[in-house]
């Protein structure tokens, strides 16, 4: 059940949920004669976006003009589908900015395509929701937004699916995913499926790396001792370690980061994993 606070228009209104955050529901109809307080139930049709800063909403439904809102709606709620999962709901603002933008700078004559080929080489499913997704604009505004648009799309769905603050962010880490993912299969001279699930848990692995070393910088504590296990399976895993530690150098030079031992020694453990699905 869902209280209303404002009628955007026909198919969008802003409402407070049963814990009272507020949200935009978009949806065919939903806002036709509803009025101010008015308790609604939403069908399972209608896209709900919460956002916790009322600011933001309010400027993004100032900003972004409905056609857009609705477009971006319906490639989210497809890509939901695809794949199976509820994406961040800060993904309507950010996504809606990014597709209002690129077709003002089309129409404008000012589009410059921007080639991002570590995308389609790293994240194979959100590209492809890219690609549907770009076809899907040209078709409903009538344009011809490029191939090269569907790799910045696909970040904000990283973006999403990583739960990260910016997609500059995600951009950086898929950069650097790339330089390692031809580190390793130099290393081993191996070609690396970068569409397995192994391989969709070393990104994650990465980041979650680079924020713990960002945390050990922001507040200094003390690590534990490096076990002899670690001594053990480094000798067991010689290549790996060498190989994980040329990895932590790509690391420590992007992020300006120290890469503690233990670390290292977990990264040899995913290494391993991939070797298996290469």
């Amino acid at each position: 059940m869902y209280k209303i606070i404002k009628t955007i228009n026909n198919n969008v209104v802003l409402a407070l949920d049963k814990t009272d955050r507020e949200t935009i529901v978009i949806g065919k109809g939903i806002g036709f004669s509803a009025k101010k307080g008015a308790l609604l139930d939403f069908s399972p049709e209608n896209q709900i976006f919460i956002h916790k800063k009322e600011s933001e909403i309010l400027d993004f439904i100032d900003a972004i003009p409905v056609d857009i809102m609705h477009l971006t709606s319906d490639i989210i709620q497809k890509s939901e589908h695809f794949f199976n999962e509820k994406l961040s709901d800060s993904l309507i603002i950010t996504l809606s900015e990014h597709i209002l933008f690129a077709i003002k700078r089309f129409e404008n004559n000012k589009y410059e395509s921007i080639n991002i080929h570590e995308v389609p080489f790293l994240y194979l499913n959100e590209y492809e929701v890219g690609c549907k997704a770009v076809e899907y604009i040209n078709k409903v505004k009538g344009i011809q937004l490029p191939q090269s648009e569907a790799s910045l799309i696909a970040l904000h769905f990283v973006n999403a699916r990583l739960n990260n603050k910016s997609v500059g962010e995600t951009l950086k880490l898929t950069k650097l995913a790339y330089q390692i993912a031809n580190v390793i299969s130099y290393h081993f001279h191996i070609n690396i499926n970068t569409g397995s699930l192994n391989f969709s848990r070393f990104i994650i692995h990465l980041k979650l790396l680079v924020a713990r070393c960002k945390a050990i910088v922001e507040k200094p504590k003390v690590r534990e001792l490096k076990s002899p296990l670690v001594d053990v399976l480094e000798k067991e895993f010689l290549k790996n370690y060498t190989c994980a530690k040329k990895i932590v150098k790509l690391i420590s030079d992007e992020y300006d980061l120290i890469v503690p031992e233990d670390e290292i020694f977990y990264l040899a453990i995913h290494i391993e994993r991939l070797l298996h699905v290469a």
